[in-house]
């Protein structure tokens, strides 16, 4: 999966996420890797995990600007 830090509206003008979505995607991942520790799925985690730090970082590129 990729991620993406800007989408196409209608004009084709893009926009950035919103901080709101960046948290609200934070905390889902978040919850998703504790229930895959929970199942002992560590390939999911470790892949969920990298997501998470990459979001992670955006958001904290987005505080600095």
């Amino acid at each position: 999966m990729v991620l993406t830090t800007a989408f196409p509206n209608e004009g084709g003008i893009k926009n950035e996420r919103t901080m709101k979505q960046i948290v609200n995607e934070i905390s889902m991942l978040q919850y998703r890797i504790k229930r895959y520790q929970t199942m002992r799925n560590g390939i999911m985690c470790q892949a969920l995990k990298a997501r998470l730090e990459k979001l992670l970082a955006e958001q904290q590129t987005q505080v600095n600007n």
